[in-house]
């Protein structure tokens, strides 16, 4: 079962259709974000597991996603293409294939980070395309883009049903480690808003962190309550894994 607590997540809004429903409110919250310019992130899918939004994740090739070790299930529907939680037009590509990180630890998801195989390669276009994993890391200050579906109040009240981006500024490990004195390792990435009013809180994992351009870290964990001043969020920091993603994808053709 994925470990749920301390997550983060941009739950689903109230679009629906048959086959597919939105997530109970366990998601991701994006709290005074704004919506994403359309077709910005054609790399983003949407992760669902027994008809429920499970995740998020990044199309990193036309046969692979990357996301989150916690968010394991033996099976997926994935969609991609689309700027909506769920939209009729989009690609939807059975996975039956998980591979978790060898040193992933469920108790305190070090390590969180997984590549979930699709059955047939996704078909690309405008509107689905993959990201490049990012060759160096990027130093603390850079600014960045967080994205995701998701409730825009703390109470969970206002659903959206378009995709909603927060600007946030990468954090130093020493400066974040005073949030989390017993969690923070070095293959995690903190990253808040300048005036920590915005946040994204409680739920669904596996959001993109783009910082000028490049995919640095996947959403892992962060803390209640959702009120501010928010505390830094916690990423899987993505340039430490790069040789580990090509082994896999290579050795699994």
């Amino acid at each position: 079962q994925p470990l749920l607590l301390l997550l983060l997540s941009f739950a689903l809004g109230s679009a629906g259709q048959e086959g597919l429903h939105p997530a109970q409110d366990t998601g991701e919250r994006i709290i005074n974000g704004v919506v994403c310019p359309k077709g910005s992130h054609p790399w983003q899918v949407a992760l669902y597991d027994n008809n429920g939004f499970q995740c998020a994740g990044v199309l990193v090739h036309p046969q692979w996603v990357l996301t989150v070790a916690h968010c394991y299930q033996s099976e997926y529907i994935v969609q991609m293409g689309s700027d909506l939680p769920v939209d009729a037009r989009a690609q939807r590509i059975m996975a039956l294939q998980s591979f978790i990180h060898h040193r992933y630890n469920n108790r305190t998801d070090d390590h969180d980070i997984m590549l979930v195989r699709l059955c047939r390669p996704a078909t690309l276009s405008p509107t689905v395309n993959t990201i490049d994993l990012p060759s160096s890391c990027k130093d603390p200050g850079t600014s960045c883009t967080v994205s995701g579906w998701g409730v825009t109040t703390p109470n969970g009240e206002k659903g959206v049903s378009e995709l909603m981006c927060l600007n946030v500024n990468l954090i130093s490990y020493q400066h974040c480690k005073p949030f989390y004195p017993t969690m923070l390792k070095k293959y995690m990435l903190c990253a808040a808003p300048l005036d920590r009013l915005s946040y994204c809180c409680t739920g669904d994992s596996g959001s993109p962190l783009i910082c000028e351009g490049s995919l640095q870290g996947l959403v892992s964990s962060g803390f209640y309550p959702c009120t501010p001043p928010f505390d830094p969020v916690i990423y899987t920091r993505l340039c430490m894994y790069r040789k580990w993603v090509y082994k896999i994808i290579k050795a699994n053709p």
